[in-house]
């Protein structure tokens, strides 16, 4: 196929009847238009121009060649210029996956203000907890939460996501609320196998020495992989357990629940990211969905 760069080459001389003239618009050398002409007229075995100390003009193939060449170019152009367009104008399919939990508690009010603001683009929302390869999946961008990011993708920071040790009003209605860490292992532990290990609990003290951790033993009456289901268990007075905030802050804010020991964090400390594959042009949709969700989750519940 031959290379569009030796065709703009050609096509600039041709316009300008001069080497040194097309060199200039293009900010090239003068060398390096001979070589573009050159390896061309060698590529199609013909000469395109017919070159006289004086003069320079087109050949016959040189003048058929340099019509399609125009009408060629011109297309390429105007590819270019739509493809732009459509950069700059947020429309088409949008593909997103995110976690199920967070999404239901988290994403409804943020997605539909977004197609509210943007009705050219359509979206396509998988809720899965899986790790998908976005490229082969065909995954425009994927909200996930860890305590890094992926390598290999552009990850862009979007919400701390904290989490609380907590316990139903009912449940503490006759029993005293625990003052101290250490005193966490004498109450029915409800425990989520995802965020730590099932017999373990990690925090650190908010304001307290960096890097310092407290591990604490449980032994939990339930284990579960799932913080719904936890959170639901919670509430019925099962015992306490660790959730993330974004699925009980209006639990909290209506006192259904207590928060315990709040000066220290559990561990590990997670983080929401916008994944998306590395790109030298991020599309307006992705950039713009990407700003939606971090300025949604900055809003007050």
């Amino acid at each position: 196929m031959i290379d569009l760069q030796r065709m703009v080459a050609f096509a600039a001389v041709a316009d300008h009847g001069s080497f040194s003239i097309a060199a200039a618009r293009l900010e090239v050398s003068n060398s390096h238009i001979s070589k573009q002409v050159s390896a061309l007229e060698r590529e199609l075995r013909v000469r395109l121009l017919q070159r006289t100390t004086r003069s320079l003009s087109l050949t016959e193939a040189g003048e058929l060649f340099y019509r399609r060449c125009k009408t060629i170019l011109s297309d390429v152009a105007e590819a270019e210029q739509e493809v732009l367009r459509r950069q700059d104008s947020p429309q088409g399919i949008l593909r997103v996956t995110a976690p199920a939990n967070f999404a239901n508690a988290c994403l409804p009010d943020i997605i539909c203000d977004f197609m509210r603001q943007h009705p050219e683009i359509e979206l396509e929302l998988t809720l899965s907890d899986l790790f998908f390869d976005l490229a082969e999946r065909g995954i425009d961008v994927a909200l996930r939460i860890a305590t890094t990011p992926p390598e290999n993708v552009h990850a862009r920071l979007l919400h701390q996501i904290d989490w609380s040790v907590v316990g139903s009003a009912g449940y503490f209605a006759t029993r005293r609320q625990p003052q101290a860490l250490a005193e966490l292992p004498a109450y029915d532990c409800l425990a989520d196998n995802v965020m730590s290990a099932k017999d373990v609990w990690q925090f650190e003290e908010l304001g307290g020495k960096p890097g310092q951790r407290h591990e604490i033993g449980i032994d939990p009456r339930i284990n579960c992989n799932n913080s719904v289901w936890l959170r639901e268990c919670v509430l019925r007075g099962m015992g306490i357990g660790l959730l993330p905030d974004y699925m009980i802050g209006a639990d909290l804010a209506q006192k259904k629940l207590v928060k315990l020991l709040p000066q220290y964090a559990p561990l590990p400390r997670r983080r929401l990211y916008g994944i998306y594959l590395p790109n030298r042009y991020l599309s307006s949709k992705v950039r713009l969905f990407l700003e939606a969700v971090e300025q949604g989750l900055q809003r007050p519940a």
